[in-house]
């Protein structure tokens, strides 16, 4: 069961929405009425806001006037529901919303006890959303009775709280084990899409993933400056599932995509004479198998326009970047991602670790740093060796890459340096935060 609940400002037309009467409500006739509370019955929804406004006399100020709350239980738990169960159910969920004070790890109040009960309101069961799922409206004022202030911090918190405590105590499942199980439906389906893909292609598993599963399934992909694409959701029925709570080891997760289509064609039977599907790919070029991280088109995005460097770094060739041990980045690997990188009006096509890139990211990141451009250029061209400063850092060490001593360790990994590369960047540069508006007050 899913319980939602928020303040909002436009009481009038939720009430007219909640009451069957808005335009928008195509089968108003499937619209009825529950309960009410501290009002009369037969009201319409004018007659219900203007008696709310009275007890909202003397708060002018509050924005926010109603509290709307949204109640779904599964359709199997209320197929011989009466009005009177559906009255009862209601009870239960308020008596569970009111019942709570939220509070932080530290145990300090965050949110105070509400009193919808001792508040006038509404509640009216819808049956006409698509697939006729039968939920329950209400509308509840701010002020209570007495005059008090309902509260609405976190207040989506306490309806989602106050829905899991009925269901559990009634022996119903929980929206956490709804999610759990569309997860784990979803999973097998984008597992069952990479099995029958003969070769990996990203828009061709987009593709399939929104065909199966009767359309029900829709792919969102997250895109980032680095990239075409920096991750990806997939939406069943309006809620989204991120591709890290999907399959198991998050194998189903961009960067893993590849990998796993590989690993699941690398059991499939072989016929006589002929080699596996993920054989036969490997003789033909890469072009065969494109990464998750490079789209088939031959469009490929730039992450930087070509910049000026500062006059304390000196440039390395490609080549010489390309003859330190173990350091390849002008060729496409599992996990990279392609970027361009500007060193001294010289552009360099590279190939990239995408958790660099995302470290990278959130290092410098573009709502708070305003030369965070320049900034990130630098510390990609420092981790691919195609820069060195003059001076070592202070966590240098390892083989050098010049004279200066910087270099990457032997047993450092791609985070160590990362984070050595963004500070030496910050250091050469400097940090520029962007000032935070205030606003204007009138």
């Amino acid at each position: 069961m899913i319980g939602k609940a928020k303040a909002i400002s436009y009481g009038i037309n939720d009430l007219r929405y909640i009451m069957g009467e808005s335009r928008n409500k195509k089968h108003p006739e499937k619209i009825n009425f529950i309960c009410c509370r501290h009002l009369p019955q037969g009201l319409d929804a004018m007659g219900v806001w203007e008696s709310m406004q009275a007890s909202l006399e003397g708060h002018v100020k509050l924005k926010n006037s109603l509290i709307r709350i949204e109640l779904s239980p599964a359709r199997e738990n209320t197929a011989h529901f009466t009005f009177r169960d559906w009255e009862g159910l209601w009870r239960d969920f308020m008596e569970e919303f009111d019942r709570q004070t939220i509070r932080d790890k530290n145990g300090k109040v965050r949110s105070k006890r509400t009193n919808l009960a001792g508040s006038k309101g509404v509640i009216f069961l819808h049956e006409e959303s698509k697939g006729e799922v039968p939920h329950l409206h209400g509308a509840f004022c701010r002020v209570d009775e007495d005059g008090n202030i309902n509260n609405d911090h976190d207040i989506h918190l306490r309806a989602q709280h106050a829905a899991e405590a009925v269901a559990r105590r009634r022996g119903w499942k929980t929206a956490m084990d709804v999610r759990t199980g569309n997860a784990e439906h979803i999973s097998s389906v984008c597992e069952a899409v990479l099995k029958a893909m003969p070769e990996w292609s990203w828009a061709d598993y987009v593709r399939r993933v929104e065909s199966a599963d009767g359309g029900r399934l829709q792919v969102k992909a997250r895109k980032t400056r680095w990239g075409p694409v920096k991750g990806y959701s997939i939406i069943q029925d309006g809620i989204s599932y991120k591709a890290s709570e999907l399959g198991s080891g998050r194998n189903l997760t961009y960067p893993k995509l590849a990998e796993t289509w590989r690993k699941l064609h690398s059991t499939a039977a072989q016929r006589p004479g002929e080699r596996p599907a993920t054989q036969q790919s490997a003789v033909n070029s890469k072009e065969t198998i494109p990464s998750p991280l490079e789209p088939n088109d031959k469009k490929q995005p730039q992450a930087w326009k070509p910049m000026q460097q500062p006059a304390t770094t000196n440039a390395l060739s490609s080549q010489e970047a390309q003859t330190r041990p173990g350091i390849d980045y002008t060729a496409m690997s599992p996990g990279c991602s392609l970027i361009d990188i500007d060193v001294d009006g010289t552009e360099h096509r590279l190939y990239l670790p995408q958790h660099v890139l995302d470290f990278f990211d959130g290092e410098f990141d573009d709502a708070e740093i305003l030369n965070w451009e320049p900034l990130a250029n630098l510390a990609c061209a420092y981790f691919a060796a195609l820069l060195a400063p003059d001076a070592p850092s202070s966590g240098g060490g390892g083989s050098s890459a010049s004279d200066s001593g910087w270099g990457r360790k032997k047993d450092e990994d791609d985070m160590e340096f990362a984070r050595r590369c963004a500070e030496q960047a910050m250091m050469e540069i400097g940090v520029q935060v962007k000032k935070k508006s205030r606003g204007i007050h009138r």
